[in-house]
């Protein structure tokens, strides 16, 4: 009988197990704990970046709600002045009075198409900057606060506008908030001399011509002067100073 031993299986209980050292569970662990730590940090960049990027969205659509209104605004001034709250005369353009950084009137204000009771469409507008730490500016500052800017510092740009041009003691003016944040403004308007030949060909001529950063202007002497052009200077904050320039279609007459 001839019988095959190494189709025999032996057991032995001592037989010697094979697993994991120690130093290799102490590798896998460290492999896992960077992958870990460089998916957290990804992740954290990625929602850092979303965040900045949307801030940055907001600023440029109320940098494009700013250019909107003041845009609109200025390319329609006409020279047409009011009486104010206290029953006096005040001018067309008005830059850097006690009250307001500019104030001017306007054409161009739409009625409702529905409503019976029309209304004149000139409009007296005016702008101011608060601190945005004041009341004014409460809106805005919640609008910061929710992009991450929780202690904001800076100014606010306010609209008034006026729902008749004469007005009286109890005509209240209604706000607008067109920049959320700003570091400077300086409002400039350019005026040239409006110097008239007399005889039967009357024609107007200009004369010399001046940057105002107050206006009407308060110097004696020499021709009247006529505003043809405004200038804004911005400083915001992250995006530096920005100028805008508009022509004024204003008639003299």
């Amino acid at each position: 009988m001839i019988t095959h031993k190494s189709a025999l299986l032996t057991y032995s209980p001592r037989q010697k197990t094979t697993g994991f050292t120690l130093l290799e569970v102490m590798i896998a662990i460290s492999i896992t704990a960077l992958i870990g730590i460089s998916s957290t940090s990804l992740l954290s960049n990625i929602i850092e970046t979303k965040k900045i990027t949307d801030i940055r969205s907001e600023q440029l659509t109320t940098l494009q709600r700013f250019n909107q209104f003041v845009s609109r605004d200025v390319e329609q001034i006409i020279n047409r002045g009011i009486r104010d709250q206290y029953g006096d005369s005040q001018p067309s353009i008005i830059l850097d009075s006690t009250d307001y950084l500019a104030e001017w009137t306007r054409l161009g204000w739409r009625n409702n198409p529905i409503d019976p009771n029309g209304r004149a469409i000139m409009q007296r507008v005016a702008f101011q900057l608060f601190d945005i730490q004041e009341e004014e500016c409460a809106q805005a500052k919640l609008r910061l606060q929710d992009w991450g800017n929780l202690e904001p510092e800076g100014s606010c740009l306010v609209r008034y506008f006026w729902p008749v041009l004469d007005r009286s003691g109890d005509t209240e003016a209604k706000t607008q908030i067109v920049l959320d944040l700003v570091d400077s403004l300086e409002i400039e308007i350019f005026a040239k001399e409006n110097i008239k030949t007399s005889g039967s060909n009357t024609q107007a001529q200009s004369g010399e011509s001046n940057w105002y950063t107050q206006w009407p202007n308060l110097q004696t002497g020499g021709a009247p002067e006529i505003p043809v052009a405004m200038r804004w200077k911005l400083t915001l904050p992250k995006i530096g100073e920005i100028e805008r320039l508009w022509l004024l279609a204003y008639d003299d007459q």
